[in-house]
């Protein structure tokens, strides 16, 4: 039996921007990896795209990695189906799903980043405290989303995503439309990068977030971790109160006692 639903929002672009004949799509082993860790959890993973359909895999994902052991053409050839099928993102209904999760991907800088459906789903699972990540150019599909208030989403929000000495490496830091590290900042997020290919995750509450490919199995666990802990946070919210009718409640946190466990224990830091 399922222990919950993700949902995996990925990229339909297929094209490297100004280098027409430069393929992309989304990065296959940031999908893979955190579908096969959620998978064998007990979670089910289904995906979305602004078009739904075919998902486009980057060629240049079949042949690098950042896993020991990860072999993309194996996986590919497995796991085929899930990218063959995704839903188009104007059909997503956000309340049946745990989590949402944003693989990277050169081509989300070019639909993600703008779509209208995205940013509408996205603000739904903001709003009612569900875990959202994204990883490495999935954190562009965080810059559309905005409060109720107006304020981006990543107001005040400590993350990370592809680093500018990472895009120079790979020689596309003057083909990507912008840098991501910057447009996180222009949002107001509090952007932070590592090492380049070194892993590097940032959990802020229910925001996670991974700079690069090497980061995917961290990110994936600690997703896991957050999603397990926000599952026991509510099966003890939902215990019959101990408290008698005439109690006086004393001031507590901002936070249920039960949602308290489900969030990193810095956020609480004085």
């Amino acid at each position: 039996m399922s222990r919950g639903k993700v949902l995996f929002v990925v990229t339909s672009h297929d094209r490297m921007g100004v280098l027409r004949n430069r393929k992309t799509g989304v990065w296959l082993e940031d999908f893979a990896i955190a579908h096969d860790i959620l998978s064998e959890a007990g979670y089910e993973v289904k995906a979305a795209s602004p078009l739904g359909g075919e998902i486009p895999v980057d060629p240049d994902s079949l042949r690098r990695t950042g896993h020991a052991g990860f072999d993309p053409a194996s996986w590919l050839e497995l796991g085929k189906d899930i990218l063959m099928e995704s839903i188009p993102l104007s059909e997503v209904g956000h309340d049946e799903y745990d989590a949402v999760y944003y693989p990277g991907g050169y081509g989300s800088y070019w639909d993600l980043s703008v779509s209208r459906d995205n940013a509408g789903l996205l603000e739904s699972f903001v709003r009612d405290g569900k875990p959202v990540a994204a990883i490495r150019h999935g954190g562009a599909a965080l810059l559309s989303a905005r409060e109720t208030s107006g304020r981006s989403i990543l107001n005040g929000r400590r993350v990370t995503g592809a680093s500018d000495d990472e895009e120079r490496q790979m020689a596309l830091d003057r083909v990507v439309p912008f840098s991501l590290g910057k447009r996180l900042k222009r949002c107001g997020a509090d952007y932070v990068c590592s090492e380049p290919w070194k892993p590097h995750v940032v959990a802020d509450g229910m925001l996670l977030t991974g700079q690069n490919t090497q980061s995917a199995a961290e990110l994936a666990r600690t997703m896991l971790s957050v999603m397990e802990n926000a599952f026991a946070a509510r099966q003890e919210d939902q215990r019959p109160s101990s408290a008698r009718p005439g109690d006086v409640q004393q001031d507590g946190p901002e936070f249920s006692p039960g949602m308290r466990n489900a969030l990193p224990s810095f956020v609480f830091k004085n």
